[in-house]
């Protein structure tokens, strides 16, 4: 849905920044006009999270997270903007603004669905407790799960019959298409009439991170019944890609932890959350995806993966190292003991069994490099054969100086000269190589672009202050800007001529230039924090030099290269000190 700027700016008005923070878990502690507490999006121990409730912003000077009310709950949730705008209207009590016919079509169908499911996850729940549920009780307490977690997770169980779910929606006045689209019904190939999806299993209802259902994993009970789990279909608001299990329930202990624990199954989760391991969650009848660990790395700083001690568990946490290594998040592999999995071993050894069991973790990186070197024989060609495994991987890892890190570390363990293992990174790196494509409206930012907010503040800057122009014409070129939308930008702004600059009216450029137009307002609409000009030049500056130090560190073949490589890097930061106070 799109909503015009007066309402957005509505909802920002009414919403309260520092109660929008507490209610998150941040304890908040006035200084003055500001609030300040520890950061939720980053492990820390000493507040360096600021809010002000006269401006409704917030900003941590320890990793640069910055925002108002909106940007905070897109982060600290990961909800899209829409969804954001909703919930902080919803939240204020503010009706939504009336949009197109379409818009409001498509919010009504995911409205309804959502009820749909909240209304299946009733029922279904309602018949555990009644005769329908007898063979559901009957394989919880066989596999010993208790009554408090059945109600914390809402475990629930669907009539096996055709078409007792459809009925009892359809008198509840939801739309039999609306039921469909939910996944809950299906329709005969030959007849076309509708019938249950989910007939006779136990039903585990998929939670986002706001609590509501948005599907279901539906357990077979009766050693009869195939496949033995089905999955609730994607949806406009069911991502499996993008889901966990178990992540709503435990996500107040998550932040706290700042740690995950990943397991494969529903009741694993339930049995560790039962345990005390609050900050287990599972994948929903899908793999574990790099969508999976960027959304919870708002969340946590560690991840753990465990699998189970058989052939099958082995192979997947092999897999899933290779997954981890190119993460920013500290992430570890834990195989259980051969024949269990977190189920069965928590039965058997309890809490403190498990917590020891978890000091047996093993760090991703040398997870996958053990597991390569012994796939291979233990020779020059066996370490050659590891090595080209390893590559693609390793060339994944986007962030120079921990790419460098990693190199040397593998390097070492599989007793490979660096520099072969450089050169041989560099020819994958070239060889996979493609061309992008640079066509696209300045305005329009890649959805997964990670934006530098020192560029986007010293751009802002520029473009409030025209005398600033021509001193830093000489200091900063357009290849600085590692963000390509402001990359791009700056380079078109300095085509102008400084004189443009003085007296900046951005309306001249709506007929001449519509693309610069619209970046340029999209800078300018936005309040920006009082900032140090010269100190963001300074970081960026800084930043830049950091990436080519360790790419000539990467690319070097000997000493000699290295200790010129080092040279280089203090000559120009000896000449940074003074470009601070020049600009100041």
């Amino acid at each position: 849905m799109q909503f015009s700027k007066d309402f957005i700016q509505k909802v920002l008005n009414a919403t309260d920044i520092v109660e929008l923070v507490s209610e998150h878990g941040v304890a908040l502690k006035q200084t003055g006009i500001n609030f300040k507490g520890l950061c939720p999006f980053h492990s820390e121990k000493t507040p360096s999270f600021n809010v002000n409730s006269q401006r409704g912003f917030f900003h941590c000077f320890g990793c640069k997270a910055s925002g108002d009310s909106i940007k905070f709950l897109m982060q600290i949730d990961r909800l899209s903007f829409t969804e954001t705008v909703e919930e902080l209207a919803k939240r204020a009590g503010i009706p939504l603004e009336k949009n197109s016919a379409q818009t409001r079509r498509q919010s009504s169908e995911e409205e309804g669905g959502l009820r749909c499911l909240r209304e299946a996850a009733s029922f279904y729940r309602e018949n555990l407790s009644g005769p329908v549920g007898k063979i559901a009780q009957k394989y919880l307490h066989q596999r010993q799960v208790s009554e408090n977690m059945s109600e914390r997770f809402q475990l629930g169980i669907s009539p096996d019959s055709w078409d007792e779910t459809l009925k009892s929606l359809k008198q509840k006045n939801i739309p039999q298409q609306i039921i469909a689209r939910a996944g809950l019904i299906k329709s005969g190939e030959k007849t076309g009439n509708f019938y249950d999806t989910f007939r006779g299993r136990l039903m585990f209802p998929i939670k986002d991170v706001r609590g509501r259902c948005i599907g279901f994993g539906a357990r077979a009970v009766k050693p009869d019944d195939k496949p033995k789990y089905l999955n609730s279909p994607e949806t406009s608001y069911y991502h499996k890609s993008r889901t966990l299990y178990g992540l709503f329930e435990g996500l107040e202990d998550i932040r706290k932890k700042r740690r995950l624990i990943f397991v494969e199954g529903y009741l694993d989760v339930i049995r560790l959350h039962e345990h005390g391991f609050t900050e287990t969650v599972a994948p929903c009848g899908t793999a574990l995806t790099p969508e999976h660990l960027k959304i919870v790395s708002r969340y946590a700083d560690t991840a753990i993966l465990l699998f189970d001690g058989d052939t099958a568990g082995k192979n997947a946490a092999l897999r899933h190292a290779h997954l981890l290594l190119p993460q920013s998040m500290e992430s570890y592999i834990l195989n259980l003991p051969e024949g269990e999995d977190p189920d069965t071993f928590l039965l058997i050894h309890g809490k403190e069994g498990f917590e020891q069991l978890l000091e047996r973790k093993v760090p991703a990186l040398d997870y996958l490099v053990q597991q390569t070197i012994n796939k291979f024989p233990d020779s020059i060609q066996g370490r050659m054969q590891g090595l080209e495994e390893l590559l693609p991987t390793l060339n994944q890892i986007k962030d120079p100086k921990r790419q460098q890190l990693t190199l040397t570390t593998i390097a070492e363990r599989m007793k490979i000269p660096a520099e072969i293992l450089s050169r041989e990174l560099k020819r994958k790196t070239n060889k996979n190589l493609r061309t992008e494509q640079e066509n696209v409206m300045l305005h329009r930012l890649p959805k997964k672009t990670t934006i530098s907010q020192d560029e986007q503040w010293l751009l802002q800057s520029l473009l409030r202050n025209g005398q600033l122009w021509p001193r830093v014409r000489e200091h900063l070129k357009p290849e600085e800007f590692k963000t390509p939308h402001f990359h791009r930008l700056y380079a078109r702004l300095l085509q102008l001529p400084d004189e443009a600059f003085q007296a900046f009216d951005p309306l001249k450029l709506e007929e001449s230039d519509p693309e610069l137009f619209q970046s340029v307002m999209m800078l300018l609409e936005e309040e920006i924090p009082i900032h140090d000009f010269g100190l963001s030049l300074k970081r960026i500056k800084e930043r830049n030099l950091e990436i080519e130090y360790q790419q000539s560190l990467l690319h070097s073949q000997n000493n000699e290269d290295r200790a010129k490589a080092g040279a280089k890097r203090r000559n120009e930061e000896e000449k940074l000190k003074s470009l601070k106070q020049f600009f100041q």
